[in-house]
Protein backbone atom coordinates (compact mmCIF):
# COMPACT_ATOMS: atom_id res chain seq x y z
CA UNK A 1 0.00 0.00 0.00
CA UNK A 2 1.19 3.85 -0.48
CA UNK A 3 2.11 5.67 2.67
CA UNK A 4 1.35 8.70 2.19
CA UNK A 5 3.68 11.54 4.76
CA UNK A 6 2.98 15.35 4.90
CA UNK A 7 5.42 17.15 3.37
CA UNK A 8 4.85 20.86 4.93
CA UNK A 9 2.01 22.06 7.01
CA UNK A 10 1.30 26.05 7.22
CA UNK A 11 -1.37 28.53 7.57
CA UNK A 12 -2.36 29.33 4.16
CA UNK A 13 -5.44 31.71 5.00
CA UNK A 14 -6.94 33.68 7.42
CA UNK A 15 -10.20 31.58 6.89
CA UNK A 16 -12.15 28.63 5.22
CA UNK A 17 -9.93 27.52 2.55
CA UNK A 18 -12.67 26.26 -0.07
CA UNK A 19 -11.10 24.90 -2.89
CA UNK A 20 -7.75 23.40 -4.01
CA UNK A 21 -6.14 23.01 -7.26
CA UNK A 22 -2.63 21.55 -9.26
CA UNK A 23 -1.68 23.08 -12.26
CA UNK A 24 -1.27 20.57 -15.08
CA UNK A 25 2.40 20.53 -15.03
CA UNK A 26 2.04 20.00 -11.46
CA UNK A 27 4.80 22.78 -10.29
CA UNK A 28 2.49 25.08 -8.28
CA UNK A 29 -1.21 25.12 -6.91
CA UNK A 30 -3.85 27.28 -5.76
CA UNK A 31 -6.16 27.80 -3.08
CA UNK A 32 -9.38 29.75 -2.68
CA UNK A 33 -10.85 31.05 0.50
CA UNK A 34 -13.62 32.87 2.62
CA UNK A 35 -10.85 35.25 3.31
CA UNK A 36 -11.72 36.91 -0.88
CA UNK A 37 -8.44 35.76 -2.15
CA UNK A 38 -7.07 32.99 -3.79
CA UNK A 39 -3.14 32.44 -3.47
CA UNK A 40 -0.87 30.56 -5.58
CA UNK A 41 1.84 27.99 -4.21
CA UNK A 42 5.01 26.08 -5.05
CA UNK A 43 4.73 22.42 -5.12
CA UNK A 44 8.14 21.85 -4.13
CA UNK A 45 8.94 24.38 -1.41
CA UNK A 46 5.18 25.64 -0.36
CA UNK A 47 6.03 28.76 -0.46
CA UNK A 48 3.80 31.35 -1.70
CA UNK A 49 3.86 32.56 -5.03
CA UNK A 50 1.44 35.52 -5.60
CA UNK A 51 -2.09 36.37 -3.93
CA UNK A 52 -5.36 37.26 -6.12
CA UNK A 53 -7.36 39.36 -4.42
CA UNK A 54 -10.66 41.34 -6.00
CA UNK A 55 -13.32 39.74 -4.94
CA UNK A 56 -15.63 41.13 -2.18
CA UNK A 57 -17.23 38.19 -0.68
CA UNK A 58 -15.52 34.69 -0.35
CA UNK A 59 -13.70 32.44 -3.03
CA UNK A 60 -15.60 29.11 -3.77
CA UNK A 61 -13.91 27.73 -6.58
CA UNK A 62 -10.61 27.91 -8.81
CA UNK A 63 -8.72 25.82 -11.49
CA UNK A 64 -5.96 25.83 -13.82
CA UNK A 65 -6.26 26.28 -17.72
CA UNK A 66 -4.95 23.58 -19.54
CA UNK A 67 -3.03 25.64 -22.13
CA UNK A 68 -2.43 29.05 -20.82
CA UNK A 69 -0.78 30.53 -17.53
CA UNK A 70 -4.25 31.80 -16.02
CA UNK A 71 -6.40 30.55 -13.83
CA UNK A 72 -10.22 31.00 -12.91
CA UNK A 73 -11.74 31.62 -9.60
CA UNK A 74 -15.53 31.47 -8.42
CA UNK A 75 -17.12 33.60 -5.72
CA UNK A 76 -19.87 34.45 -3.67
CA UNK A 77 -19.89 37.75 -5.02
CA UNK A 78 -21.45 36.35 -7.68
CA UNK A 79 -18.62 36.67 -10.36
CA UNK A 80 -15.96 34.87 -12.13
CA UNK A 81 -12.46 35.63 -12.69
CA UNK A 82 -9.72 35.20 -14.55
CA UNK A 83 -6.20 35.78 -13.70
CA UNK A 84 -2.45 36.26 -14.83
CA UNK A 85 -0.27 33.64 -13.37
CA UNK A 86 2.50 36.21 -14.80
CA UNK A 87 1.84 39.45 -12.51
CA UNK A 88 -1.52 38.22 -10.59
CA UNK A 89 -3.48 40.67 -12.51
CA UNK A 90 -7.45 40.26 -13.01
CA UNK A 91 -7.68 39.48 -16.68
CA UNK A 92 -11.46 39.54 -16.85
CA UNK A 93 -14.49 39.38 -15.46
CA UNK A 94 -17.63 37.29 -16.09
CA UNK A 95 -21.00 38.42 -14.97
CA UNK A 96 -24.58 36.43 -15.01
CA UNK A 97 -25.07 34.14 -11.92
CA UNK A 98 -27.80 35.62 -9.89
CA UNK A 99 -26.52 34.31 -6.81
CA UNK A 100 -22.85 32.75 -5.70
CA UNK A 101 -20.81 31.38 -8.07
CA UNK A 102 -19.40 27.95 -6.21
CA UNK A 103 -17.66 26.03 -8.95
CA UNK A 104 -15.54 26.85 -12.11
CA UNK A 105 -13.57 24.43 -14.82
CA UNK A 106 -11.73 24.99 -18.64
CA UNK A 107 -13.83 23.46 -21.52
CA UNK A 108 -12.89 23.61 -25.10
CA UNK A 109 -8.59 23.93 -24.56
CA UNK A 110 -9.08 26.49 -22.44
CA UNK A 111 -11.56 29.04 -24.79
CA UNK A 112 -14.32 28.76 -22.50
CA UNK A 113 -15.41 28.34 -19.27
CA UNK A 114 -17.78 25.96 -17.20
CA UNK A 115 -19.53 27.41 -13.68
CA UNK A 116 -22.06 26.10 -11.43
CA UNK A 117 -23.97 28.72 -8.66
CA UNK A 118 -25.94 28.66 -5.79
CA UNK A 119 -28.85 29.98 -8.11
CA UNK A 120 -28.98 26.55 -9.37
CA UNK A 121 -27.83 27.33 -12.78
CA UNK A 122 -24.64 25.89 -14.49
CA UNK A 123 -23.16 28.49 -17.26
CA UNK A 124 -20.68 28.33 -20.13
CA UNK A 125 -18.83 31.13 -21.13
CA UNK A 126 -16.80 32.29 -24.34
CA UNK A 127 -13.51 33.46 -22.69
CA UNK A 128 -13.01 35.55 -25.67
CA UNK A 129 -16.07 37.86 -25.31
CA UNK A 130 -16.92 36.99 -21.97
CA UNK A 131 -19.86 35.92 -23.55
CA UNK A 132 -22.19 33.46 -21.53
CA UNK A 133 -23.57 31.19 -24.50
CA UNK A 134 -25.43 28.89 -22.68
CA UNK A 135 -27.92 28.52 -19.59
CA UNK A 136 -28.54 24.77 -18.15
CA UNK A 137 -31.31 24.70 -15.89
CA UNK A 138 -31.98 21.37 -13.83
CA UNK A 139 -31.33 21.84 -10.62
CA UNK A 140 -33.29 22.76 -7.83
CA UNK A 141 -31.09 23.95 -5.47
CA UNK A 142 -26.68 24.81 -5.18
CA UNK A 143 -24.68 23.17 -7.61
CA UNK A 144 -21.81 22.06 -5.41
CA UNK A 145 -19.94 19.81 -7.56
CA UNK A 146 -18.68 20.16 -10.61
CA UNK A 147 -16.42 17.46 -13.14
CA UNK A 148 -15.80 17.27 -16.32
CA UNK A 149 -14.30 14.22 -18.29
CA UNK A 150 -11.19 14.01 -20.17
CA UNK A 151 -11.91 13.82 -23.37
CA UNK A 152 -15.30 16.54 -22.67
CA UNK A 153 -18.13 14.76 -23.99
CA UNK A 154 -19.91 14.25 -20.37
CA UNK A 155 -19.66 17.25 -17.05
CA UNK A 156 -21.36 15.89 -14.02
CA UNK A 157 -23.02 18.42 -11.53
CA UNK A 158 -24.11 17.54 -8.22
CA UNK A 159 -26.29 19.80 -6.10
CA UNK A 160 -28.06 20.71 -2.33
CA UNK A 161 -31.08 18.77 -4.42
CA UNK A 162 -29.53 15.36 -3.69
CA UNK A 163 -29.38 15.01 -7.65
CA UNK A 164 -26.61 14.32 -10.23
CA UNK A 165 -26.61 15.62 -13.97
CA UNK A 166 -24.63 14.28 -16.43
CA UNK A 167 -24.47 16.83 -19.47
CA UNK A 168 -23.46 15.70 -22.72
CA UNK A 169 -21.68 18.08 -25.05
CA UNK A 170 -24.28 18.76 -27.95
CA UNK A 171 -21.76 20.95 -30.23
CA UNK A 172 -21.57 18.73 -33.20
CA UNK A 173 -24.98 17.59 -33.49
CA UNK A 174 -26.29 21.24 -33.12
CA UNK A 175 -23.79 21.80 -36.06
CA UNK A 176 -25.13 19.02 -38.11
CA UNK A 177 -28.69 20.16 -37.42
CA UNK A 178 -27.70 23.45 -38.53
CA UNK A 179 -26.83 22.09 -41.50
CA UNK A 180 -29.28 20.06 -42.68
CA UNK A 181 -31.53 22.86 -41.87
CA UNK A 182 -29.42 25.08 -44.43
CA UNK A 183 -29.52 22.90 -46.59
CA UNK A 184 -33.04 22.29 -46.42
CA UNK A 185 -34.13 26.07 -46.41
CA UNK A 186 -32.00 26.08 -49.53
CA UNK A 187 -33.80 23.44 -51.34
CA UNK A 188 -36.83 24.92 -50.09
CA UNK A 189 -35.99 28.11 -52.01
CA UNK A 190 -35.28 26.63 -55.29
CA UNK A 191 -38.71 25.20 -55.10
CA UNK A 192 -40.15 27.97 -54.47
CA UNK A 193 -38.67 29.29 -57.82
CA UNK A 194 -39.61 26.65 -59.59
CA UNK A 195 -43.30 27.05 -58.04
CA UNK A 196 -43.49 30.23 -59.19
CA UNK A 197 -41.64 29.74 -62.98
CA UNK A 198 -44.94 27.49 -63.65
CA UNK A 199 -47.10 29.83 -61.76
CA UNK A 200 -48.65 27.11 -59.05
CA UNK A 201 -49.50 29.76 -56.37
CA UNK A 202 -51.02 27.32 -54.04
CA UNK A 203 -47.63 25.62 -53.36
CA UNK A 204 -45.69 28.84 -53.74
CA UNK A 205 -47.54 31.00 -50.94
CA UNK A 206 -47.65 28.23 -48.83
CA UNK A 207 -44.16 27.67 -48.61
CA UNK A 208 -43.60 31.11 -48.47
CA UNK A 209 -45.45 31.22 -45.51
CA UNK A 210 -43.63 27.91 -44.24
CA UNK A 211 -40.25 29.74 -45.23
CA UNK A 212 -41.50 32.50 -43.01
CA UNK A 213 -40.76 34.86 -46.06
CA UNK A 214 -42.93 38.51 -45.84
CA UNK A 215 -40.99 39.58 -48.96
CA UNK A 216 -40.88 37.28 -50.62
CA UNK A 217 -45.23 36.97 -50.48
CA UNK A 218 -45.33 40.70 -51.21
CA UNK A 219 -43.91 40.30 -54.22
CA UNK A 220 -45.50 37.17 -55.23
CA UNK A 221 -48.74 39.27 -54.37
CA UNK A 222 -47.43 42.55 -55.89
CA UNK A 223 -46.97 40.99 -59.20
CA UNK A 224 -50.47 39.08 -59.43
CA UNK A 225 -52.05 42.17 -58.37
CA UNK A 226 -50.29 44.22 -61.65
CA UNK A 227 -50.60 41.74 -64.43
CA UNK A 228 -54.39 41.48 -63.48
CA UNK A 229 -54.10 45.39 -64.04
CA UNK A 230 -52.52 45.32 -67.08
CA UNK A 231 -54.74 42.79 -68.71
CA UNK A 232 -57.99 44.66 -67.56
CA UNK A 233 -56.48 47.65 -69.30
CA UNK A 234 -55.96 45.91 -72.40
CA UNK A 235 -57.69 42.38 -73.39
CA UNK A 236 -55.99 41.73 -76.77
CA UNK A 237 -58.66 38.73 -77.93
CA UNK A 238 -61.47 36.72 -76.67
CA UNK A 239 -58.94 34.28 -73.82
CA UNK A 240 -57.14 37.94 -72.97
CA UNK A 241 -60.64 38.92 -72.06
CA UNK A 242 -62.14 35.78 -70.36
CA UNK A 243 -58.86 35.87 -68.05
CA UNK A 244 -59.42 39.59 -67.43
CA UNK A 245 -63.03 39.34 -66.42
CA UNK A 246 -61.73 36.59 -64.19
CA UNK A 247 -58.81 38.60 -62.48
CA UNK A 248 -61.37 40.96 -62.17
CA UNK A 249 -63.94 39.35 -59.97
CA UNK A 250 -60.57 37.92 -57.91
CA UNK A 251 -59.97 39.46 -55.14
CA UNK A 252 -56.43 39.27 -55.43
CA UNK A 253 -55.88 39.70 -59.15
CA UNK A 254 -56.27 35.72 -59.61
CA UNK A 255 -58.76 33.09 -58.43
CA UNK A 256 -56.09 31.01 -57.94
CA UNK A 257 -54.53 32.69 -55.02
CA UNK A 258 -57.72 33.62 -53.56
CA UNK A 259 -58.19 29.83 -53.74
CA UNK A 260 -55.64 29.34 -51.90
CA UNK A 261 -55.38 32.14 -48.84
CA UNK A 262 -59.29 30.99 -48.25
CA UNK A 263 -57.97 27.43 -47.05
CA UNK A 264 -54.73 28.36 -44.87
CA UNK A 265 -54.40 26.29 -42.24
CA UNK A 266 -54.57 28.12 -38.38
CA UNK A 267 -50.55 28.49 -37.93
CA UNK A 268 -50.27 29.91 -41.92
CA UNK A 269 -53.54 32.21 -41.51
CA UNK A 270 -52.06 33.19 -38.34
CA UNK A 271 -48.69 34.35 -39.91
CA UNK A 272 -50.83 35.45 -42.92
CA UNK A 273 -52.34 38.24 -40.88
CA UNK A 274 -48.96 38.98 -38.57
CA UNK A 275 -47.51 39.98 -42.53
CA UNK A 276 -50.85 41.93 -43.43
CA UNK A 277 -50.14 44.24 -40.14
CA UNK A 278 -46.45 45.09 -41.26
CA UNK A 279 -47.49 45.50 -44.79
CA UNK A 280 -50.45 47.97 -43.54
CA UNK A 281 -47.91 50.39 -41.69
CA UNK A 282 -46.73 51.30 -44.83
CA UNK A 283 -48.77 54.08 -47.70
CA UNK A 284 -47.10 52.31 -50.24
CA UNK A 285 -48.13 48.45 -49.40
CA UNK A 286 -51.46 49.31 -47.95
CA UNK A 287 -53.13 48.32 -50.96
CA UNK A 288 -51.72 45.17 -51.27
CA UNK A 289 -52.50 44.93 -47.25
CA UNK A 290 -55.95 45.80 -47.92
CA UNK A 291 -57.01 43.69 -50.55
CA UNK A 292 -55.09 40.51 -48.58
CA UNK A 293 -57.05 41.36 -45.36
CA UNK A 294 -60.29 41.46 -47.56
CA UNK A 295 -59.58 38.22 -49.25
CA UNK A 296 -59.45 37.12 -45.47
CA UNK A 297 -62.29 38.36 -44.14
CA UNK A 298 -64.85 37.38 -47.10
CA UNK A 299 -63.78 33.64 -47.04
CA UNK A 300 -63.38 33.21 -43.20
CA UNK A 301 -66.14 32.91 -40.52
CA UNK A 302 -65.30 35.69 -37.53
CA UNK A 303 -65.25 33.07 -35.55
CA UNK A 304 -62.50 31.29 -37.35
CA UNK A 305 -60.27 34.51 -37.18
CA UNK A 306 -60.78 35.23 -33.29
CA UNK A 307 -59.63 31.74 -32.48
CA UNK A 308 -55.99 32.27 -34.35
CA UNK A 309 -53.56 32.74 -31.33
CA UNK A 310 -52.55 36.36 -32.01
CA UNK A 311 -56.11 37.45 -33.24
CA UNK A 312 -56.89 40.26 -31.07
CA UNK A 313 -53.55 41.56 -31.25
CA UNK A 314 -53.20 41.86 -35.18
CA UNK A 315 -56.87 42.64 -35.20
CA UNK A 316 -56.10 45.95 -32.79
CA UNK A 317 -53.11 46.89 -34.62
CA UNK A 318 -54.23 46.66 -38.37
CA UNK A 319 -57.51 48.58 -37.25
CA UNK A 320 -56.13 52.27 -36.75
CA UNK A 321 -53.99 51.96 -40.09
CA UNK A 322 -56.30 50.95 -42.21
CA UNK A 323 -58.88 53.69 -40.58
CA UNK A 324 -55.84 56.27 -41.77
CA UNK A 325 -55.81 54.53 -45.15
CA UNK A 326 -59.69 54.95 -45.88
CA UNK A 327 -59.40 58.44 -44.42
CA UNK A 328 -56.74 59.45 -46.88
CA UNK A 329 -58.81 57.79 -49.87
CA UNK A 330 -61.99 59.87 -48.70
CA UNK A 331 -59.75 63.27 -48.75
CA UNK A 332 -58.71 61.99 -52.36
CA UNK A 333 -62.28 61.41 -53.39
CA UNK A 334 -63.19 64.48 -52.08
CA UNK A 335 -60.42 66.33 -54.59
CA UNK A 336 -61.45 64.38 -57.76
CA UNK A 337 -65.23 65.78 -57.17
CA UNK A 338 -63.71 69.15 -56.58
CA UNK A 339 -61.58 68.51 -60.11
CA UNK A 340 -64.54 66.95 -61.86
CA UNK A 341 -66.40 69.79 -60.85
CA UNK A 342 -63.72 72.31 -62.33
CA UNK A 343 -63.60 70.69 -65.97
CA UNK A 344 -67.37 70.37 -66.22
CA UNK A 345 -67.22 74.38 -65.36
CA UNK A 346 -64.49 74.63 -67.87
CA UNK A 347 -66.76 72.70 -70.54
CA UNK A 348 -69.53 75.18 -69.91
CA UNK A 349 -67.30 77.91 -70.49
CA UNK A 350 -65.58 76.89 -73.41
CA UNK A 351 -69.25 76.00 -74.65
CA UNK A 352 -70.52 79.68 -73.87
CA UNK A 353 -67.45 81.05 -75.67
CA UNK A 354 -68.32 78.78 -78.85
CA UNK A 355 -71.92 80.13 -79.27
CA UNK A 356 -71.08 83.56 -78.53
CA UNK A 357 -68.61 83.79 -81.29
CA UNK A 358 -71.03 81.84 -83.55
CA UNK A 359 -73.51 84.58 -82.81
CA UNK A 360 -71.16 87.30 -83.55
CA UNK A 361 -69.94 85.99 -86.97
CA UNK A 362 -74.19 85.61 -88.01
CA UNK A 363 -74.22 89.34 -86.58
CA UNK A 364 -71.37 90.53 -88.95
CA UNK A 365 -72.60 88.36 -92.22
CA UNK A 366 -76.40 90.37 -91.32
CA UNK A 367 -74.78 93.16 -91.43
CA UNK A 368 -73.20 93.06 -94.77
Amino acid sequence: PIKLQTRYTFQAHDRDINSISISPDAKIFATASQDKTAKIWDVATGKQLGTLQGHRRGVWGIAFSPTDRVVATASADRMVKLWSLSDWSCLKTFEGHTNSALCVEFLSAGTQLITTGSDGLVKLWNIKDTECVATLDKHENKIWALATQRGEAFIATGGADSTIHIWKDTTQDEMDRLHAEEVRTLEQQQALDNFLLVKDYRNAITLALSLNQPHRLLSILQDVMMAAEHRQAAPSDDEAAADSTSAARAILGNPAIDKVIGTLSPDHLDRLLGYVRSWNTNGRLARVAQATLHCVLTQYTSQAILALPSAKDLLAAIHPYSERHYSRLDDLLTRSFIVDYTLHAMDALGLDGDEAADASDMSEDERQ
